[in-house]
């Protein structure tokens, strides 16, 4: 099932961590000029901050931070998005001052006329405030504009409801339909879907002008999770072998540095043309296998190693292996039973019901183009 890795790559490793040190240098953590980044990280340390995925700052950048409250027609979200309800549609003002508006029909409009959709049952937007808005529309109802409820956090407004204004607080329920972020000044609109520690945004709406300049497909990949996993991981492997020793302690020295080498809101070059490899510092690149057992797979190499260090596998119950180092062991792929992630980005992990994970997976492999 794969060669045993050389863990002669370990001095080299240790050294570039030092040189790394040194040289406080991202040179390698920008994409070229004339490409748009395929990857960022981001950090999740305190929440999920949709400023990091490097799409601009979600139209609610110059607002001060307040609290959901109730306003003309609706009601008004913590970062100063304006959310109007009536029977012709759910229109959202942001501070940058541009406008979406969710028409009866399910389509998504901007004011300059471009426009996303029919999404005939509704959907939900994640905002860049930390709020969401979701609207519930019915094909078969006189009034199809059914549901508006606006969330932060625990707190959940309902400014319309069967058709009709509204001013009630509901609670939190699980959203069945698309969910979708915006970005950019607020009308750069991507559909979003995790795959454990991965979220993959594929773009639905964007201002012509904005076009060129947006990307069409970007992937964020959530590095608290993924160092954590490796400091735990240090901790789980105990056995005496002095292969797998060395293993753990290069597994241990990259955790203790993970802030240097993810850090938070970085852009990743492309590694290779012809592989989904991404370049980080100290000497480690970022890989997504699309074959091979539980695929697909974000994979970490370091040095000139032909096999990754480490390996977290996409999906709701993701979990980080460590390469097995043991050269007795050449039949076995991964030393020990996985260090579990946990539950990450509960409301965005992909739902078999509308076949969200092949949706996010054929948008992985455009990138390969």
């Amino acid at each position: 099932m794969g060669r045993s890795p050389s863990w002669s790559v370990i001095p080299f490793v240790t050294c570039a961590l030092v040189a790394q040190q040194r040289q406080a240098t991202d040179a390698t953590l920008r994409p070229p000029a004339q490409r748009l980044a395929e990857v960022v990280l981001a950090s999740l340390d305190d929440g999920l901050h949709i400023a990091e995925f490097g799409l601009g700052d979600g139209g609610t950048k110059n607002s001060p931070r307040g609290a959901v409250r109730w306003s003309e027609h609706g009601c008004t979200t913590a970062g100063g998005v304006r959310v109007e309800c009536h029977a012709v549609g759910v229109k959202l003002t942001f501070t940058s001052g541009c406008e979406l508006l969710i028409a009866p029909d399910g389509n998504v409009h901007l004011r300059s006329g471009e426009l996303a959709g029919p999404f005939p049952t509704g959907l939900e937007l994640l905002l860049a405030d930390g709020s969401s808005v979701r609207v519930v529309l019915s094909p078969s109802a006189r009034e199809r504009v059914r549901e508006v409820l606006v969330s932060d956090g625990n707190r959940v407004l309902q400014p319309w409801r069967r058709g009709e204004p509204a001013s009630e607080v509901a609670r939190s329920t699980r959203w069945p339909g698309l969910r979708f972020v915006c970005c950019g000044d607020g009308g750069d609109v991507y559909r979003a879907i995790a795959l454990g520690p991965l979220i993959a945004l594929d773009r639905v709406l964007v201002a012509k002008e904005r076009a060129d300049s947006t990307p069409r497909e970007r992937l964020v990949v959530l590095a608290t999770p993924l160092v954590q996993s490796l400091a735990v991981m240090s901790r789980q492997h105990r056995e005496p072998l002095a292969a797998l020793r060395q293993a753990v302690t290069t597994v241990a020295a990259v955790a203790d540095r993970g802030s240097m080498i993810f850090p938070a809101a970085a852009q990743l070059q492309r590694a290779e043309r012809d592989r989904l490899r991404w370049l980080l510092r100290g000497g480690f690149e970022l890989q997504i296998a699309l074959d091979g057992p539980l695929a697909p797979r974000l994979q970490l190499f370091a040095g000139d190693s032909p096999l990754p260090m480490v390996e977290w596998t996409l999906r709701g119950d993701s979990a980080a292996f460590l390469t097995n180092p043991c050269e007795d062991q050449k039949d076995q792929r991964w030393h020990g039973n996985g260090t579990r992630l946990g539950n990450l980005v509960p409301g965005l992990q992909a739902r078999e019901e509308l076949f969200e994970r092949v949706h996010a997976v054929r948008l992985i492999e455009r990138l390969q183009r």
